[in-house]
Protein backbone atom coordinates (compact mmCIF):
# COMPACT_ATOMS: atom_id res chain seq x y z
CA UNK A 1 0.00 0.00 0.00
CA UNK A 2 1.16 3.60 -1.12
CA UNK A 3 0.35 5.60 2.09
CA UNK A 4 -1.25 4.67 5.29
CA UNK A 5 -4.48 6.52 3.82
CA UNK A 6 -5.02 3.26 2.35
CA UNK A 7 -5.34 1.32 5.31
CA UNK A 8 -8.74 -0.40 6.20
CA UNK A 9 -9.74 -1.02 9.23
CA UNK A 10 -13.02 -2.77 10.91
CA UNK A 11 -13.80 -2.54 14.23
CA UNK A 12 -14.01 -6.10 15.31
CA UNK A 13 -14.82 -6.46 19.17
CA UNK A 14 -14.80 -4.73 22.93
CA UNK A 15 -13.06 -7.62 25.48
CA UNK A 16 -14.10 -7.55 28.93
CA UNK A 17 -12.11 -9.37 31.50
CA UNK A 18 -13.83 -11.79 33.89
CA UNK A 19 -13.11 -14.47 36.33
CA UNK A 20 -15.24 -16.62 34.61
CA UNK A 21 -16.35 -16.31 31.43
CA UNK A 22 -19.38 -19.22 32.21
CA UNK A 23 -20.56 -16.95 34.64
CA UNK A 24 -20.41 -14.02 32.37
CA UNK A 25 -21.92 -15.71 29.74
CA UNK A 26 -24.48 -16.63 31.17
CA UNK A 27 -25.82 -12.87 32.52
CA UNK A 28 -25.07 -11.64 29.08
CA UNK A 29 -27.28 -14.38 27.60
CA UNK A 30 -30.09 -14.28 30.36
CA UNK A 31 -30.98 -10.46 29.84
CA UNK A 32 -29.72 -9.80 26.21
CA UNK A 33 -30.33 -11.19 22.27
CA UNK A 34 -27.19 -13.15 22.16
CA UNK A 35 -26.06 -15.08 19.48
CA UNK A 36 -22.67 -17.14 20.35
CA UNK A 37 -19.88 -16.31 17.73
CA UNK A 38 -17.34 -19.31 18.61
CA UNK A 39 -16.53 -21.63 21.42
CA UNK A 40 -14.49 -21.36 24.46
CA UNK A 41 -11.48 -21.50 23.02
CA UNK A 42 -7.53 -21.17 24.87
CA UNK A 43 -5.01 -18.83 22.92
CA UNK A 44 -1.19 -17.81 23.12
CA UNK A 45 0.30 -14.60 22.78
CA UNK A 46 3.02 -12.63 23.59
CA UNK A 47 1.18 -11.63 26.98
CA UNK A 48 0.40 -15.16 27.59
CA UNK A 49 -2.21 -18.16 27.50
CA UNK A 50 -5.78 -17.24 27.91
CA UNK A 51 -9.30 -18.49 26.94
CA UNK A 52 -11.65 -16.42 25.28
CA UNK A 53 -15.31 -16.78 23.91
CA UNK A 54 -17.49 -13.90 22.02
CA UNK A 55 -20.83 -13.62 20.76
CA UNK A 56 -22.68 -10.78 18.48
CA UNK A 57 -24.76 -8.50 20.41
CA UNK A 58 -26.73 -5.54 18.91
CA UNK A 59 -24.60 -5.77 15.43
CA UNK A 60 -21.14 -6.04 17.14
CA UNK A 61 -18.88 -8.53 19.20
CA UNK A 62 -18.37 -9.08 22.74
CA UNK A 63 -15.49 -11.43 23.95
CA UNK A 64 -15.27 -12.31 27.29
CA UNK A 65 -11.52 -13.43 28.51
CA UNK A 66 -10.12 -15.49 31.75
CA UNK A 67 -7.06 -17.33 32.72
CA UNK A 68 -6.51 -20.55 32.94
CA UNK A 69 -7.57 -22.12 36.37
CA UNK A 70 -4.62 -22.24 38.18
CA UNK A 71 -2.43 -20.35 35.68
CA UNK A 72 -2.82 -16.94 36.95
CA UNK A 73 -1.63 -14.85 34.02
CA UNK A 74 -2.29 -10.90 32.30
CA UNK A 75 -6.33 -11.24 32.80
CA UNK A 76 -5.79 -12.04 36.72
CA UNK A 77 -3.20 -9.07 37.40
CA UNK A 78 -5.85 -6.71 35.28
CA UNK A 79 -8.47 -7.88 37.68
CA UNK A 80 -6.33 -7.28 40.66
CA UNK A 81 -5.28 -4.05 39.64
CA UNK A 82 -8.63 -2.91 37.89
CA UNK A 83 -11.59 -5.10 38.89
CA UNK A 84 -13.60 -7.19 36.18
CA UNK A 85 -14.27 -4.43 33.34
CA UNK A 86 -13.70 -3.82 29.73
CA UNK A 87 -10.22 -4.91 29.06
CA UNK A 88 -9.06 -3.92 25.49
CA UNK A 89 -10.77 -2.72 22.03
CA UNK A 90 -9.94 -4.90 18.88
CA UNK A 91 -9.52 -3.23 15.39
CA UNK A 92 -9.41 -5.33 12.30
CA UNK A 93 -6.67 -4.41 9.42
CA UNK A 94 -5.57 -5.37 6.06
CA UNK A 95 -2.24 -2.99 7.08
CA UNK A 96 -0.60 -3.40 10.34
CA UNK A 97 3.19 -2.99 9.39
CA UNK A 98 2.51 0.55 8.15
CA UNK A 99 0.04 1.63 10.73
CA UNK A 100 2.64 0.50 13.45
CA UNK A 101 5.35 2.24 11.54
CA UNK A 102 3.19 5.25 11.15
CA UNK A 103 2.54 5.25 15.04
CA UNK A 104 5.77 4.60 15.98
CA UNK A 105 6.70 7.26 14.09
CA UNK A 106 4.88 9.62 15.87
CA UNK A 107 5.89 8.28 19.32
CA UNK A 108 3.18 6.13 20.17
CA UNK A 109 3.88 3.01 22.53
CA UNK A 110 3.44 -0.20 20.70
CA UNK A 111 3.22 -3.52 22.24
CA UNK A 112 2.78 -6.94 22.58
CA UNK A 113 3.58 -7.45 18.88
CA UNK A 114 3.29 -10.88 17.50
CA UNK A 115 2.96 -12.67 13.78
CA UNK A 116 1.98 -16.09 13.29
CA UNK A 117 2.45 -18.50 10.87
CA UNK A 118 -0.74 -18.23 9.14
CA UNK A 119 0.68 -14.57 7.92
CA UNK A 120 -1.99 -13.00 10.73
CA UNK A 121 -0.59 -10.87 13.50
CA UNK A 122 -1.11 -8.72 16.34
CA UNK A 123 0.10 -5.19 17.95
CA UNK A 124 -1.51 -3.28 21.25
CA UNK A 125 -0.90 0.31 21.55
CA UNK A 126 -0.94 0.94 25.32
CA UNK A 127 -3.12 2.63 27.18
CA UNK A 128 -0.70 5.26 28.20
CA UNK A 129 -0.62 6.16 24.56
CA UNK A 130 -4.40 5.90 24.06
CA UNK A 131 -6.44 8.10 27.03
CA UNK A 132 -6.45 5.01 29.20
CA UNK A 133 -8.11 2.26 26.43
CA UNK A 134 -5.87 -0.80 25.54
CA UNK A 135 -6.34 -1.18 21.61
CA UNK A 136 -5.72 -4.41 19.52
CA UNK A 137 -4.94 -3.94 15.89
CA UNK A 138 -5.16 -7.55 13.92
CA UNK A 139 -3.99 -8.06 10.47
CA UNK A 140 -5.83 -10.21 8.63
CA UNK A 141 -4.77 -11.75 5.40
CA UNK A 142 -8.31 -12.31 4.06
CA UNK A 143 -9.67 -9.54 4.38
CA UNK A 144 -12.78 -9.89 1.65
CA UNK A 145 -13.39 -13.23 2.84
CA UNK A 146 -13.38 -12.45 6.61
CA UNK A 147 -17.41 -12.49 7.59
CA UNK A 148 -18.33 -9.07 8.98
CA UNK A 149 -20.15 -8.49 11.89
CA UNK A 150 -24.35 -9.42 11.24
CA UNK A 151 -26.81 -6.45 10.84
CA UNK A 152 -28.67 -5.73 13.80
CA UNK A 153 -31.70 -7.90 14.59
CA UNK A 154 -33.86 -5.76 15.59
CA UNK A 155 -33.59 -6.77 19.30
CA UNK A 156 -30.56 -4.68 19.90
CA UNK A 157 -28.17 -2.55 18.64
CA UNK A 158 -25.12 -1.73 20.17
CA UNK A 159 -24.41 1.85 19.94
CA UNK A 160 -21.20 3.01 20.97
CA UNK A 161 -17.97 2.57 23.92
CA UNK A 162 -17.98 5.54 25.71
CA UNK A 163 -14.39 6.87 27.02
CA UNK A 164 -13.39 9.20 29.79
CA UNK A 165 -10.88 11.26 29.11
CA UNK A 166 -9.09 14.57 30.34
CA UNK A 167 -9.74 16.50 26.82
CA UNK A 168 -11.59 15.83 23.88
CA UNK A 169 -10.06 17.70 21.50
CA UNK A 170 -6.82 16.22 21.99
CA UNK A 171 -8.06 12.92 22.01
CA UNK A 172 -10.20 13.85 18.60
CA UNK A 173 -6.79 14.36 17.06
CA UNK A 174 -4.81 11.42 18.15
CA UNK A 175 -7.62 9.25 16.54
CA UNK A 176 -8.40 11.02 13.42
CA UNK A 177 -4.86 11.52 12.66
CA UNK A 178 -3.10 7.14 13.48
CA UNK A 179 -6.54 5.34 12.74
CA UNK A 180 -7.13 6.28 8.77
CA UNK A 181 -10.95 6.61 7.67
CA UNK A 182 -11.81 8.28 10.84
CA UNK A 183 -14.65 10.95 10.93
CA UNK A 184 -16.12 13.39 13.69
CA UNK A 185 -19.64 12.24 13.66
CA UNK A 186 -20.26 14.89 17.17
CA UNK A 187 -18.98 18.11 17.17
CA UNK A 188 -17.64 18.62 21.34
CA UNK A 189 -20.53 19.68 23.48
CA UNK A 190 -21.73 20.17 26.45
CA UNK A 191 -24.27 17.22 27.22
CA UNK A 192 -27.31 19.00 28.67
CA UNK A 193 -28.92 21.88 30.75
CA UNK A 194 -27.12 20.43 34.24
CA UNK A 195 -23.74 21.12 31.91
CA UNK A 196 -22.27 18.22 34.11
CA UNK A 197 -20.17 16.58 31.44
CA UNK A 198 -18.83 17.37 27.90
CA UNK A 199 -19.16 14.98 24.93
CA UNK A 200 -18.53 14.32 21.33
CA UNK A 201 -18.84 11.16 18.88
CA UNK A 202 -16.60 9.88 16.70
CA UNK A 203 -16.47 6.89 14.16
CA UNK A 204 -13.48 4.77 13.97
CA UNK A 205 -13.20 1.57 11.99
CA UNK A 206 -16.92 1.52 11.35
CA UNK A 207 -17.82 2.08 14.73
CA UNK A 208 -18.89 5.14 17.29
CA UNK A 209 -16.42 5.81 20.35
CA UNK A 210 -17.73 8.44 22.59
CA UNK A 211 -15.80 10.81 24.53
CA UNK A 212 -16.82 12.51 27.81
CA UNK A 213 -14.66 14.98 29.90
CA UNK A 214 -15.57 17.29 32.97
CA UNK A 215 -17.58 20.40 32.57
CA UNK A 216 -15.53 23.42 31.28
CA UNK A 217 -16.56 24.87 34.74
CA UNK A 218 -16.80 22.76 37.94
CA UNK A 219 -20.00 21.09 38.69
CA UNK A 220 -21.11 18.98 42.37
CA UNK A 221 -22.05 16.17 39.88
CA UNK A 222 -18.60 16.00 37.58
CA UNK A 223 -18.65 11.97 37.37
CA UNK A 224 -16.69 11.98 34.82
CA UNK A 225 -13.69 13.73 36.63
CA UNK A 226 -14.62 11.80 39.85
CA UNK A 227 -13.78 8.60 37.70
CA UNK A 228 -10.59 9.70 36.16
CA UNK A 229 -9.45 10.72 39.71
CA UNK A 230 -10.33 7.30 40.84
CA UNK A 231 -9.41 4.84 37.51
CA UNK A 232 -7.60 7.47 35.36
CA UNK A 233 -8.67 7.78 31.67
CA UNK A 234 -10.04 5.02 30.65
CA UNK A 235 -13.48 3.21 28.70
CA UNK A 236 -16.33 3.98 30.79
CA UNK A 237 -19.22 2.30 30.08
CA UNK A 238 -20.86 0.72 26.81
CA UNK A 239 -24.36 2.03 25.62
CA UNK A 240 -26.90 -0.47 23.91
CA UNK A 241 -30.79 0.13 22.47
CA UNK A 242 -33.12 -2.17 23.77
CA UNK A 243 -36.48 -3.01 22.09
CA UNK A 244 -37.08 -4.68 25.01
CA UNK A 245 -36.49 -1.43 26.88
CA UNK A 246 -39.22 -2.11 30.23
CA UNK A 247 -39.30 -5.46 30.27
CA UNK A 248 -35.57 -6.40 30.52
CA UNK A 249 -35.10 -3.26 33.06
CA UNK A 250 -37.96 -5.25 35.43
CA UNK A 251 -36.65 -8.79 34.94
CA UNK A 252 -33.21 -7.19 36.25
CA UNK A 253 -34.82 -5.92 39.50
CA UNK A 254 -36.80 -9.03 39.58
CA UNK A 255 -33.70 -10.97 39.91
CA UNK A 256 -32.05 -8.06 42.54
CA UNK A 257 -29.07 -6.87 39.78
CA UNK A 258 -28.66 -2.70 40.47
CA UNK A 259 -30.54 -1.03 38.17
CA UNK A 260 -28.90 2.65 38.50
CA UNK A 261 -30.32 6.38 36.84
CA UNK A 262 -33.57 6.08 35.61
CA UNK A 263 -33.89 9.09 33.88
CA UNK A 264 -34.24 10.76 29.84
CA UNK A 265 -30.96 11.57 28.74
CA UNK A 266 -30.01 14.79 27.13
CA UNK A 267 -31.93 14.18 24.40
CA UNK A 268 -35.03 13.06 25.62
CA UNK A 269 -34.62 9.59 25.57
CA UNK A 270 -35.41 7.50 28.19
CA UNK A 271 -32.23 5.22 29.79
CA UNK A 272 -31.48 3.19 32.63
CA UNK A 273 -27.99 2.01 33.59
CA UNK A 274 -26.89 -1.35 35.00
CA UNK A 275 -24.54 -0.67 37.98
CA UNK A 276 -20.92 -2.54 37.38
CA UNK A 277 -21.54 -4.19 40.47
CA UNK A 278 -24.14 -6.68 38.91
CA UNK A 279 -22.51 -6.77 35.05
CA UNK A 280 -18.89 -7.73 35.74
CA UNK A 281 -17.62 -4.48 36.17
CA UNK A 282 -18.87 -3.12 32.92
CA UNK A 283 -21.28 -0.06 33.76
CA UNK A 284 -24.12 -0.57 30.53
CA UNK A 285 -26.60 2.10 29.65
CA UNK A 286 -29.29 1.27 28.22
CA UNK A 287 -31.61 3.12 25.50
CA UNK A 288 -35.02 2.95 24.30
CA UNK A 289 -34.40 3.20 20.76
CA UNK A 290 -36.29 0.75 19.07
CA UNK A 291 -39.64 1.02 20.05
Amino acid sequence: MAANDEVRLRFDHVSIAVKSIDRAYDFFAKYFPIKLRGAKSLDEQVSGSFYWQDFHLGGFVVELIEDPPGKPGFVTKFIERHGEGMHHLSIETDGLDKLVANLKAGGVRVVDEQKYESGSATAFISPRSAFGALIQFWHTTNWEQAHPNPAPDGLAYFDHVSLAVKDIATAYDFFTRYFPGTKISHEIHTSNSEGNFSLGHLEVAGFKLEFIQSPPHKTDNDFVGKFIARYGEGMHHVSLDLKDFDETRERLKRDGIRVVDEKRNWRGERQYFISPQSAFGVLIQIWDGLQ
